[in-house]
């Protein structure tokens, strides 16, 4: 007896008929292009830029603490003018430096402000915070302002070149400028008694077992 096939059910199902499988989802991801390998910039001259900076930084002129404890300045341009404005520009993260070593020194009256500036030694960059500034790029700096008896200056700008010199690009200028006169608004005086303050430089070199008085009888 022939044993008659029965036709498959997935026969039976038309193509149009079958369920979808679910494809799988593929996340694309933008590519990344490959960075080149890093390579030395290299100047006209053929040298890496990193080696001439290293050059031109090894030649530049610096001081040593022995010249700058012995600096003098010439006031003979104002040879009867009695008190000079001692003015500094500096980094500001050593203006802390020289405001301390000022007043251990008996400097009791200064006046400090955040500035920006430009300039450039030698056509070197100057660098600043992980930057490198060039010769219109403002670059932030403190100014300190000091105004002392003519005899009292050398001193003063001796302690604010040792206190902000790192021997690098940027430390900064001090510049001396005659004051003709002094004025303490609260008592009305003039001159040296004006300009001199109560447990200043002329007290400390006048007595070694100076005391510090009341700071509200200062002005």
């Amino acid at each position: 007896m022939q044993r008659l096939s029965q036709p498959s059910r997935t026969s039976s199902l038309s193509s149009s008929n079958r369920p979808q499988q679910a494809q799988p989802t593929v996340a694309h991801y933008p590519s990344v292009p490959r960075s080149a390998p890093k390579t030395n910039k290299r100047t006209p001259s053929g040298a890496p830029a990193c080696h001439r900076h290293l050059t031109a930084c090894a030649s530049l002129k610096r001081a040593s603490y022995a010249e700058l404890e012995s600096i003098t300045c010439d006031l003979s341009a104002f040879p009867q003018c009695h008190f000079f404005r001692i003015e500094a520009i500096v980094r500001p993260w050593r203006l802390p430096f020289v405001v301390e070593q000022l007043s251990a020194q008996g400097v009791r009256g200064m006046t400090t402000a955040m500035v920006k500036g430009v300039g450039m030694q030698g056509g070197n960059r100057e660098r600043y915070a992980g930057t490198e500034f060039a010769l219109t790029d403002l670059v932030d700096k403190a100014t300190v302002e000091v105004v002392t008896a003519r005899e009292q200056v050398d001193q003063v700008v001796r302690l604010i070149s040792t206190a902000c010199y790192t021997g690098e690009i940027g430390d900064g200028k001090i510049f001396i400028h005659p004051v003709a006169d002094v004025v303490r608004v609260r008592t009305a005086e003039t001159g040296a008694g004006a300009e001199r303050m109560e447990g200043g430089m002329f007290d400390q070199a006048a007595s070694s077992s100076w005391i510090p008085a009341n700071p509200a009888n200062e002005s």
